[in-house]
């Protein structure tokens, strides 16, 4: 009976220690790491302008990393960003090789299954944009029709949702290939954002906004579980947007100010 007694005691403690080990993993607190170790590394895409780029002496420009710079510097932390395409946002993410993804992120229900979103820092519209001669003002148009758009973005998602069967929609690997495709003829069209056509427009008036497929909010990407660093986001987000500085870096990036945006 003693014997039994003592398997039984050993059993419910190992159990307790593995139970322990389990909790130790979940509760990793990304937070608490960034102001540890003074530095947040973000995941920005330096191909999609206006929203991450280099600019002349080749160092990271455009809307996501001027928020990036805004969060490290109220986090009180120093900046790194992590250069990458729209397919490895979410991986990088997931796999820790990054803290937080500002990256032209739209907010969709599929993302948000592998990771969590911040509140909106952003609500773009995805226009389809053509050769300024062209006829192509609804989706019945583009049957027929090569129409370009960088892979796995929510352009791509939207598109392929939308699309009428005929349409040939050809898949890119950033915003500046998709881009390169429209000029030179390679597509007829693309999908791409709003603020994305004003940075299309200032370089050359061949092109134009031919119609609004989509809304799309914008967000801050993070780990399933980072709790702390979520809420710190959304105050963070919350106090910028009532300063004004989230509205100026609109202005200044995107040439849009948003008259609100969404919250959760």
């Amino acid at each position: 009976m003693l014997a039994f007694i003592r398997k039984a005691v050993v059993g419910v403690v190992a159990a307790a220690c593995l139970s322990s080990v389990a909790v130790a993993q979940q509760t990793t607190n990304t937070f608490d790491e960034i102001i540890k170790r003074g530095k947040i590394v973000v995941g920005i895409s330096l191909s999609t302008p206006p929203y991450g780029m280099t600019d002349t002496s080749m160092k990271p420009s455009g809307f996501d990393v001027a928020i990036a710079n805004l969060i490290s510097r109220d986090l009180g932390v120093k900046l790194e960003i992590v250069d990458q395409v729209s397919q490895a946002r979410i991986p990088n993410l997931t796999t820790g090789k990054v803290d937080i993804v500002i990256s032209s992120l739209g907010i969709t229900a599929e993302r948000a299954k592998a990771i969590m979103y911040s509140n909106s820092i952003y609500v773009d519209e995805q226009m389809v944009i053509a050769p300024t001669a062209s006829k192509l003002d609804n989706l019945e148009a583009l049957v027929g029709k090569r129409v370009g758009v960088t892979r796995a973005s929510t352009n791509d998602t939207i598109i392929t949702q939308k699309a009428v069967q005929g349409t040939n929609i050809q898949r890119f690997e950033d915003d500046a290939s998709t881009n390169q495709a429209l000029f030179t003829g390679q597509v007829d069209a693309i999908v791409s954002g709003a603020a994305a056509a004003n940075a299309i427009n200032a370089q050359t008036d061949k092109f134009a906004r031919k119609f609004a497929v989509r809304q799309s909010p914008m967000g801050i990407g993070v780990r399933r579980g980072d709790y702390d660093l979520h809420q710190w986001l959304n105050t963070e987000i919350m106090m910028l947007w009532s300063g004004g500085e989230l509205q100026a870096a609109q202005k200044q990036w995107l040439g849009i100010v948003n008259e609100d945006v969404p919250r959760f």
